[in-house]
């Protein structure tokens, strides 16, 4: 609520087609309905991208149907574990795991008084299509499992936990983007004001400060945010 104050942000509009030019680019849903506008910024998945949910007319560039071409969404997953008692040292902020089924564990309210004891349990990579194999119980017992190889004296009681498993959201279809060999400027291409009204941003599209994270994609929406402001302006 703090980040979209003043802005008209609408749910539940499953992107279809895209129509784009340089006098302005229509968006339409899976139900039929249509928004309009003089420039828009496009910040869909390269998953989504990629899978051909949504439809770009006319056909995007080659030099970004190649860059698109070049990448690859990789597998993300994430288990939410609240417990009824923290079982970790008070210092412990993040476990990082070089060996076992999960990447990184964190704790998510690390120093916040007063706030329940949760771990995020994050893989990325082959750890986290094994995760995404089996049931969510079948991926918390493993979990839990491997908890208890880390703190052999613990004895943990779960409370709730809940599994976000990006790489089949078909609304984002990975989590992070990998160039395949071969694949230099590939981003570049991806980010580059080249197809009239419609503008690049995301994670893929950042190449400082660095690539495929949160604070890459918050510079290119900087980055685009300019492109679109000189656009509008030189058509006024």
């Amino acid at each position: 609520e703090h980040i979209t104050h003043g802005l008209d942000i609408e749910f539940g509009f499953t992107v279809e087609t895209i129509d784009w030019s340089p006098a302005g680019v229509m968006i339409r849903s899976t139900d039929g309905r249509e928004r309009s506008a003089r420039a828009a910024v496009l910040t869909l998945p390269v998953g989504v991208l990629q899978s051909g949910a949504v439809r770009v007319v006319p056909e995007l560039p080659e030099s970004k149907r190649t860059a698109l071409q070049a990448m690859v969404m990789g597998p993300v997953l994430k288990i939410l574990l609240r417990f009824e008692e923290p079982f970790w040292p008070k210092k412990l902020s993040t476990l990082g795991c070089g060996v076992g089924p999960i990447t990184l564990y964190w704790n998510v309210f690390y120093h916040a008084a007063g706030k329940p004891p949760v771990l995020t349990a994050y893989c990325t990579g082959p750890r986290a299509a094994a995760l995404s194999r089996v049931s969510e119980e079948a991926a918390v017992d493993i979990v839990l499992k491997d908890l208890r190889t880390h703190f052999p004296k613990a004895a943990p009681k779960l409370v709730a936990h809940r599994r976000i498993d990006w790489g089949t959201d078909p609304l984002a279809c990975g989590g992070y983007t990998f160039l395949r060999p071969g694949g230099v400027g590939a981003r570049a291409r991806l980010a580059a004001a080249d197809t009239g009204a419609l503008f690049w941003a995301g994670s893929a599209t950042a190449t400082r400060t660095i690539a495929a994270t949160v604070e890459g994609a918050f510079v290119s929406g900087l980055r685009a945010a300019s492109e679109v402001r000189a656009f509008l302006e030189r058509g006024s």
